[in-house]
Order: C-alpha cells, then sequence, then structure tokens
C-alpha cells in the first residue's frame, strides 16, 4: 500500500503544482495515473483490485460530473478524481471528495473574508480568484491515505 499511496501522492502533487501555476492538468499526467493506478490494483488484488479501480474511476466521474456540467469544475480537476477513484476505490474517492470539497469551501469563505477586509481598509478587493482544485484533492488525499483523517 505505501507504494501505492505514495505514487498517487506524487501524482496530485504534480497535479496542484500545475494547477495553480498553468490552471490546466495535463492530460499525459492523467494517463500515467490511470495505467500506473489500474495495473498496481490488479498487481496487487488481481481481478478483484481491477474491479476496485474501474468501481472506483466510475465513482470519482459520477460524483464531479455534475459540477462540470455546471462549469463549476474543469475538466482536469474530474479526471484527477477519476485517478483517485482508481488508486482507492469508491469508497476512498468518496470520502476526498467530500473532504476535498470542504477544504475548496473554507479557502474560499477565506478569499470572501479577505476581500471584505481589503474593502474595510479602503484597498481594492480580489477579484476574478479562481480556486485551483487540485490543491484541496491533494491535501483530501494525503489526509485520508496518512489515516489521519477518515469520516467512513
Amino acid at each position: 500500500m505505501l507504494l501505492l499511496h505514495s505514487i498517487l501522492w506524487l501524482l496530485v502533487g504534480l497535479a496542484a503544482a500545475w494547477d495553480i501555476s498553468q490552471r490546466r492538468i495535463p492530460n499525459r499526467l492523467i494517463a500515467i495515473g490511470l495505467v500506473s493506478g489500474i495495473v498496481l490494483q490488479t498487481q496487487i488484488g488481481g481481478l478483484a483490485g481491477l474491479g476496485l479501480s474501474l468501481l472506483g474511476a466510475a465513482c470519482g466521474l459520477g460524483l464531479l460530473i455534475g459540477p462540470f456540467a455546471l462549469r463549476v469544475l474543469g475538466g482536469g480537476d474530474v479526471k484527477l478524481t477519476i485517478v483517485c477513484g482508481v488508486f482507492l476505490g469508491w469508497l476512498g474517492v468518496v470520502e476526498v471528495t467530500l473532504v476535498a470539497s470542504v477544504l475548496n469551501g473554507l479557502l474560499s469563505l477565506g478569499i470572501v473574508m479577505s476581500s471584505r477586509a481589503l474593502l474595510a481598509l479602503g484597498r481594492p478587493p480580489l477579484s476574478d480568484v479562481k480556486l485551483p482544485y487540485a490543491v484541496a484533492v491533494a491535501i483530501a488525499v494525503v489526509l485520508y491515505t496518512s489515516e489521519f483523517l477518515r469520516l467512513f
């Protein structure tokens, strides 16, 4: 499991860094994540591991297809969640998505409060700030895989 989690940490860390700097997550990184996750899960658990990874991928897609359709999240965020599902299975991706959404909401609240504080000081507020969701996903993955925070 350590190898599985280490590779996932590397993938989500790279995705978060790329999302911060470029505002996108490269498809090549997603493809590497999908292939490596499916291969590792299959090697660890056989056909059951393959099934777990495919079910996790489907669950990751199902969880974020709505926000993507509403243009709340980008396609890279959805694909990164699918990669998390391949590595963590359906239950893991549900928990990571819930925690990432809460973290992203808290970060958004911080931006709103900062803008209001700037207004109170007579300075121009923050405008058109878009949070990179991959950062919240990366934090949630680390919390989940380190067993620091388990909801279920």
